[in-house]
This record gives structure tokens, C-alpha cells and sequence, in this order.
């Protein structure tokens, strides 16, 4: 079974569920030094534009702001050791271990690049032990995210891992455009891009395809399909068979919602200026990684 990344702790923030951090199988490890940006992936239906506001709106979702916190880091103490960075990097699953590999392989003298060996070793053995970073590794973490160099691999890397799936599915089921997209993201980064994650992205869209009947691509209604897609979502977000999440997804609807309602009021193309509405209530006014 392929381990994917699923959502882990919630936090409150002005009034909105956020979805912080969580555990990654190592599946950016394993992409690492391959990473590209999705946008430029084949057939990927988001241009550079639309693919900037897609992290926008994590951001949002993750953070509560409106740009991604690449310095973002902290211990939640849920398992997963150390979350960082714009998609919740966790030490102790492997993706972080993937990220400062292809961050060394960009820029070897990097600041991070002395604790490779050490990540190697919580990855392989699954520990949650912050301590064997040391007490710099926070400093460093926020010192290399004020290096350009850091930020594009997190991206890079938070895309080969997400979007590039979600682009891949997109185009099995027909969908075409960059709200559709970004449901589609969303959902993998959020509940699992893997074929067996039971409350995954791919379980998500297969159960949508019966209900309905099809896809886009056999000719159903994109918004149709969308709206439903939600729906189901939102119902495997509120009874969740992904073990240790029925305590926080149900929180975290608000997500779906927030995307079903830019369905609602047309934002198909993404374009700014951007509310991302529910109970997040952030305005995206120029995309930006």
C-alpha cells in the first residue's frame, strides 16, 4: 500500500478550522531531484497564473494567510515530528527528509544540509524525536527559508508530491478547469493522492463517477461533477475511515466548502482578486509563492 500524506492536527484562527501539517509517506524522497512545477507538466489544464494561486489558497487553508509560510515549523505533537514549510514537511515520515535532499542537491552548502544524516535516520525508523535535531535546527529551518533557492524546491517539491497526481486524475476524469483542478489538489494534499487511500482524492472521484453515472469525460457537467465530488468529500471528511482522523477532518468541511463556494460564484479560472470564502474570509489580491 502506498503511504500518502494526510492531514493531522487542526488549529483555530480567527474563527477558521485550519488544517496544519501532517505526516508524508516519503514520497517527495523519492521525487526528489525531479521535481517540476505542474503548471508545466502535459496536459495540465492550470497555467503559471492559476498554478500561483493554487498555493495561494493553501496557504490560506494552512496557514490562514494569503502566501506560503515556507518558514512555518513547529512540533505538534501528533506523531509526526517536526511540520514545516509551506505543505507541512514532517521529519519523521521521510518528506522532509525528501525536501532537504533536493535542496542540497540545488544548493550543497545550504544551512539544512548538515542534518541530512540525522533525518535519514528518523525517517527510517519512523521516530517522532525532535530532539535529535537539535535545538539550531528550528533557526536553521527559518534561516533557509529566506533563501530563494529553499522556497522554489518547496514548491517544486509540494507539487511533484500533490498537484502532478492531481493533474494526472484530472485528466483521466475529464476535468478541465483550474477550480476543478484545485479541488482536485486540495483533496490529495489534504486526504491522500494514493489509489489505496481509503478517503483519498482517487476513492473520492471513483465514488463520484457512480453516483453520477460518468465524468466529464464521457460528457457530465463539470460543475455537476464538482458539486458532487464535494458532497462526497465532505462526507468522508465528517466519517472518515482513515485512521486517528475522526476527530479533526470533520472540523476542517469548511475547506470543501470554501472551494464548492467559488464554484458557486464562478471563479472557474482562478483569477485575482480571489475570496476564499466559508470561515476563512481571506481575499487573495496578487498571487505569490
Amino acid at each position: 500500500m502506498e503511504l500518502t500524506k494526510i492531514r493531522r492536527t487542526v488549529l483555530v484562527v480567527l474563527g477558521a478550522v485550519l488544517t496544519m501539517g501532517g505526516c508524508t509517506s516519503g514520497t517527495a524522497d523519492k521525487a526528489s531531484g525531479t521535481a517540476d512545477r505542474a503548471s508545466g507538466a502535459a496536459g495540465a489544464p492550470a497555467g503559471p497564473a492559476a498554478t500561483v494561486m493554487m498555493d495561494d489558497i493553501t496557504a490560506v487553508f494552512e496557514n490562514g494567510v494569503t502566501v506560503p509560510q515556507y518558514g512555518y515549523i513547529t512540533d505538534l505533537h501528533d506523531g509526526c515530528g517536526y511540520t514545516a514549510g509551506w505543505v507541512g514537511f514532517c521529519s519523521q515520515s521521510g518528506d522532509m527528509l525528501g525536501l532537504v535532499k533536493s535542496y542540497n542537491a540545488a544548493a550543497p552548502h545550504n544551512v539544512l544540509a548538515k542534518y541530512t544524516a540525522v533525518l535519514q535516520r528518523l525517517a527510517d525508523s519512523g521516530s517522532e524525536d525532535t530532539g535529535a535535531l537539535g535545538e539550531a535546527f528550528v533557526r536553521d529551518w527559518k534561516k533557509a527559508a529566506l533563501d530563494p533557492a529553499f522556497r522554489r524546491v518547496q514548491i517544486q517539491v509540494g507539487h511533484n508530491t500533490y498537484l502532478t497526481p492531481a493533474v494526472k486524475l484530472g485528466a483521466q476524469e475529464g476535468v478541465k478547469s483550474e477550480l476543478g483542478l484545485e479541488n482536485l489538489f486540495d483533496t490529495a494534499l489534504m486526504m491522500g493522492q494514493g489509489s489505496d487511500d481509503c478517503d483519498g482524492m482517487v476513492k473520492i472521484a471513483h465514488e463520484t463517477d457512480k453516483a453520477l453515472g460518468g465524468n466529464p469525460a464521457s460528457g457530465v457537467n463539470e460543475a455537476t461533477w464538482l458539486a458532487r465530488f464535494n458532497a462526497v468529500r465532505q462526507k468522508h471528511m465528517k466519517h472518515p475511515c482513515t485512521p486517528d482522523r475522526k476527530n479533526d477532518w470533520p472540523q476542517a468541511v469548511d475547506r470543501s466548502q470554501a472551494l464548492q463556494e467559488l464554484a458557486d460564484h464562478g471563479e472557474w479560472d482562478l483569477k485575482a482578486p480571489l475570496t476564499v470564502r466559508a470561515d476563512f474570509k481571506k481575499t487573495i489580491g496578487r498571487p505569490q509563492d
